[in-house]
């Protein structure tokens, strides 16, 4: 029992270094995990033929060797496609209405309905992305034929249904899986929540220690000091994370590590400032870790990742960029990781948060000096009421 007790001192003692190095690792295990294979596949999606002629048949048997789809038929009515629906059994349902090959043939107009379940937008493109391909290329033979019929050559007819080709594809999520698009902000969020995690209580344990100690230059280096050896945790942590995803997840890194840590580092000081602010606002390290365990939705949701921020209202724009720095971070790293791009395109956002750190780690220093002269002058009230 000795031998585990001072085993879980150690641990503790180093919970710091610990928290910032390997939660990022531990997290990219647990979800790279869950997310792969790196693509969506085997997607559940019914056919419901109530046509049944030749040209809706052909239709179908399109759909059925497209990849991806894994493609179910059997539907007796339109209400038993709703079913299956609100049971989770489909997640998209490819409707051939009665009187399609007739519309067809007579060059009416033929129409398929989609029916999507909106909820994954994801399988929801892939579903899509599967019915237009299809459909376009069964449009360009019944093209080709027509054009034949009218007594073009094969040749001629060929050349006039592809004077204009449209190829639709991914350019930098071809597969449309989650971990490509997902795990860049996941990368934000897991060094924004392990620098809070691992920072926040140290502050505030060395808050109580420096209001007893002489609030001098020295002290304030040593706490400085600190801090830098906590970024060079952090930078460990990055590189074991983009090691890891790499090598076990067949992840594609097309941008440049130094990049990488162009926006890392600004996005640290920048967190520094934040977390200065927390640590002077908490004396109670539990207290603490719930607030910032509450920060990991609203940062996430508002930072601009998933809904970019020209689609937000411009008061609110204003007020998020201002208030927390997680947009000048995972935006550039999803750029830097999934489109290579280079030093011009994420300039902009270093300098953006270089000037959120100038602001902010200051007022965060400010505010924690101003709580430790405050617990300074409430230990010497409290010594000069107990020696009276």
């Amino acid at each position: 029992m000795s031998a585990l007790r001072e085993l879980i001192e150690r641990v503790l003692r180093y919970k710091s270094y610990l928290v910032l190095t390997l939660v990022p690792l531990l997290f990219v295990l647990l979800f790279g995990g869950a997310m792969s294979p790196v693509y969506n596949t085997d997607l559940p999606v019914l056919v419901y033929d109530m046509d049944a002629s030749p040209a809706s048949r052909q239709v179908v048997e399109q759909l059925e060797i497209y990849p991806y789809l894994d493609l179910r038929e059997g539907a007796a009515s339109l209400d038993e496609v709703e079913q299956q629906f609100l049971y989770g059994e489909i997640i998209g349902a490819i409707i051939i209405p009665e009187g399609f090959g007739d519309d067809l043939h007579a060059q009416r107009g033929a129409d398929l309905l989609v029916m999507l379940d909106s909820c994954n937008f994801m399988n929801m493109t892939s579903v899509m992305t599967a019915t237009s391909t299809v459909g376009g290329t069964l449009n360009a033979a019944l093209r080709l034929q027509l054009l034949e019929a009218g007594g073009q050559t094969p040749t001629v007819a060929m050349d006039n249904v592809t004077t204009l080709s449209v190829i639709d594809r991914g350019m930098y999520n071809p597969t449309y899986g989650y971990i490509y698009f997902l795990f860049p902000v996941l990368l934000a969020i897991f060094v924004q929540q392990s620098w809070l995690a691992g920072v926040s209580p140290y502050l505030i344990e060395k808050k109580a220690e420096l209001a007893k100690a002489p609030l001098d230059v020295k002290n304030f280096g040593r706490l400085a000091g600190q801090l830098a050896l906590f970024l060079a945790c952090t930078v460990l942590g990055l590189a074991l994370w983009c090691v890891t995803l790499n090598v076990l997840f067949n992840y594609p890194f097309r941008g440049s590590v130094l990049l990488m840590l162009l926006v890392h580092v600004p996005f640290v000081l920048a967190m520094t400032g934040m977390v200065l602010l927390i640590a002077s606002i908490f004396d109670d390290p539990v207290h603490c870790t719930q607030f910032n365990m509450f920060l990991t939705i609203p940062s996430l949701l508002s930072c601009g990742y998933a809904w970019p921020v020209y689609l937000m209202p411009e008061p609110f724009r204003v007020v998020i960029t201002h208030i927390w720095p997680l947009y000048y971070f995972a935006n550039p790293l999803r750029d830097i990781i999934m489109k290579g791009c280079g030093i011009e395109q994420v300039l902009p956002y270093a300098a953006g948060c270089l000037k959120f750190a100038a602001f902010w780690l200051p007022a965060g220093l400010i505010a924690y000096a101003w709580k430790i002269r405050r617990l300074r002058r409430l230990n010497e009230e409290d010594l000069c009421s107990d020696g009276c």
